[in-house]
């Protein structure tokens, strides 16, 4: 199975991750989404399905256009912009989906983080532990936060790899 199939069904792309990120809304917003965004929430990063994105950055750095897509038809250009606009890789301008999206691996809980490297095993960082690699990730999130949102979240997990 792909490995962003399992990340998409279990590990740091499943409707866990989307819960994270409607927290994240709403402590950076001080409001909940609207159900449309809501619904572009939980499509953000379905585009990882079938791809193989910790190894292929190419596939990564497209991740975004099927839920704009799906987005897109159901909600219009608002839903399209609102998903597309959540990472950077496509030169798309930032959307209000960008910074939650990144501070939710801030206030993700530990456990949930340690509990991806056994679904995605590439996660955990050479010679470092399950534990000590989602603390460095969840440290680099919070940095690159001081930072205005710099880098990407999969740049950072390169890097530390």
């Amino acid at each position: 199975m792909a490995q962003g199939t399992v990340s998409v069904l279990l590990g740091c792309h499943s409707p866990l991750h989307s819960i994270m990120v409607l927290i994240a809304w709403c402590k950076l917003y001080r409001k909940p989404p609207k159900l449309w965004q809501a619904c572009c929430i939980f499509l953000h990063d379905i585009g990882h399905w079938g791809k193989n994105y910790l190894d292929n950055y190419e596939e990564k750095t497209h991740h975004a256009e099927l839920g704009a897509k799906v987005a897109g038809k159901l909600f219009g250009k608002k839903g399209y912009d609102l998903i597309i606009g959540h990472c950077s890789y496509n030169g798309q301008a930032r959307s209000e989906l960008y910074e939650p999206d990144k501070y939710s691996w801030i206030i993700t809980p530990l456990w949930w983080m340690i509990m991806n490297t056994w679904f995605e095993p590439k996660l955990q960082r050479r010679g470092n532990s399950r534990k000590e690699s989602a603390l460095m990730f969840k440290e680099a999130m919070s940095d690159n936060q001081k930072t205005g949102w710099q880098k990407q979240g999969h740049d950072i997990y390169i890097e530390q790899w």
